[in-house]
C-alpha cells in the first residue's frame, strides 16, 4: 500500500504524541517514532547477526523494531565501512555475519560477483529507487546519502554553491576532505567524478583543491567533527545525514547540495550466501524495505530507498539533489583503479 506524504505524517504524529506521553527525554532518539506497521512471518527462530555501517543509532533504531516484531534477535557489528570489509574478509572461510549492510556500493558488487551473497530481491522491489538494486538480485540499496559541502557557518567565509568555489583563496586551507581510502562514500564521489567529467577535468579539480591547502583525513564523522569544532570551515563530501543531525543538535552547520552534481550513494544490504539462518535474514531485510523500516532511516536522517516513504522534514529528498551522470555499474567497474590513482597522485 502507497504511504502517501499526509499519511505518513500523520503516523509520525500519533507516534511522536505517544513518545511525548511517555516523557522519553533520550537526546539520542530521532524526533519522531515511526509506527510499528510491519508483520513478521510466522515460525521464525533463532537469532541474526548483523554487520553494519549505518550510525549506530539507526542500526539500534532498526534492529529493535524487528526483534519486537518477530521475536528473533540479533547481534551487531558495527563500524565504517572498511572495518567491515577487513573482518568480512578474515572470516569467508567460516562467516559469522548473517546480514551485512554498508555504506558503499563498490565493495558489495564484488562480494556479489565473487558469489558471497544469496539471491534474494525484497519485498515491494518495485517500490525502490530506479538503479538501487542488484540486477541478479544479490544486494539492494535500501537507503541513501547525498555527498554534500558542510558548511560551518561561523568559521566560512562565505557559502560556497558548488565543489570548484573552495578552490577560490577565501576557502585556502579552510577546507578538510574524508580520506577515500577510509570513507566508501568518498571514494564514489571520486569514481563518480571521473566518469560524469572525465579524468583530466576531475583531477584539474583536485590538483586546484590540494594547492589550496585542503587536507584530507579520517572517514566521515572525524571530518565533520573537525569543521563542527572549527578547526576547518568546509568538508568537501560530507554525508550529509550526519550533518543534519548535528544541525537538530545546535550546531553551526549548513547542508550545501552542490550546483554541479553529487552522488546519492545507495547503501546495500546483502545476505551472507552462507547465513544459518536465512529465513529469518530474508525476514530481516524485508522489515527494512518495508514502510516501518523506511521510515525508521527517514527519521534519522537518510534517504528512503522507497519512492513512496518520504525524506524527513529540513532534509533534501531525492528528487531534491542534482547527481552527476554515471551509473554504479561504471562506478564498479573503475572505482578500484579511480582509488589507487587518487591515492598515488594525492596521498602518495
Amino acid at each position: 500500500m502507497s504511504l502517501s506524504r499526509r499519511a505518513f505524517a500523520a503516523a509520525v504524529l500519533a507516534s511522536a504524541l505517544v513518545v511525548a506521553g511517555c516523557g522519553s527525554a533520550d537526546d539520542s532518539a530521532p524526533a519522531v517514532k515511526p509506527a510499528a506497521t510491519w508483520t513478521a512471518p510466522a515460525g521464525l527462530s533463532g537469532d541474526l547477526t548483523l554487520y553494519s555501517a549505518n550510525p549506530q543509532e539507526l542500526t539500534d533504531d532498526l534492529v529493535a523494531a524487528f526483534t519486537k516484531a518477530s521475536g528473533v534477535k540479533v547481534k551487531t557489528f558495527g563500524g565504517e565501512t572498511g572495518k567491515i570489509t577487513a573482518k568480512l574478509d578474515a572470516e569467508w572461510q567460516n562467516p559469522q555475519a548473517d546480514v551485512v549492510y554498508l555504506a558503499s556500493w563498490t565493495p558489495v558488487a564484488k562480494y556479489a560477483a565473487d558469489g558471497k551473497a544469496l539471491v534474494y530481491s525484497p519485498q515491494d522491489a518495485d517500490k525502490i529507487q530506479p538503479g538501487w538494486a542488484d540486477k541478479g538480485n544479490a544486494f539492494t540499496g535500501r537507503d541513501g546519502s547525498a555527498l554534500t559541502i558542510v558548511v560551518n557557518t561561523k568559521a566560512a567565509p562565505g557559502t560556497p554553491k558548488d565543489w570548484s568555489d573552495l578552490t577560490a583563496p577565501e576557502y585556502k586551507g579552510k577546507v578538510i576532505m574524508p580520506d577515500p581510502r577510509e570513507s566508501g562514500t568518498a571514494a564514489d564521489l571520486v569514481t563518480a567524478m571521473t566518469i560524469a567529467w572525465g579524468k583530466d577535468k576531475t583531477w584539474e579539480l583536485f590538483d586546484k583543491l590540494f594547492a589550496n591547502g585542503m587536507v584530507v583525513h579520517g572517514a566521515n564523522g572525524p571530518a565533520l567533527d573537525d569543521v563542527t569544532a572549527g578547526s576547518h570551515a568546509v568538508v568537501l563530501g560530507g554525508v550529509d545525514y550526519s550533518a543534519y543531525a548535528a544541525i537538530d543538535k545546535g550546531e553551526p552547520l549548513q547542508v550545501v547540495s552542490p550546483a554541479s552534481g553529487t552522488t546519492i550513494t545507495p547503501r546495500p544490504v546483502f545476505i551472507v550466501k552462507d547465513s544459518k539462518n536465512p529465513a529469518a535474514a530474508k525476514a530481516l531485510v524485508d522489515f527494512m524495505f518495508s514502510p516501518q523500516g523506511q521510515a525508521i532511516s527517514a527519521a534519522r536522517k537518510m534517504i528512503p530507498a522507497r519512492t513512496d516513504v518520504p525524506a524527513a522534514a529540513g532534509t533534501r529528498s531525492y528528487a531534491d539533489v542534482k547527481q552527476l551522470n554515471f551509473t554504479w555499474d561504471q562506478a564498479k567497474a573503475s572505482g578500484k583503479d579511480v582509488l589507487a590513482e587518487f591515492t598515488k597522485r594525492y596521498l602518495g
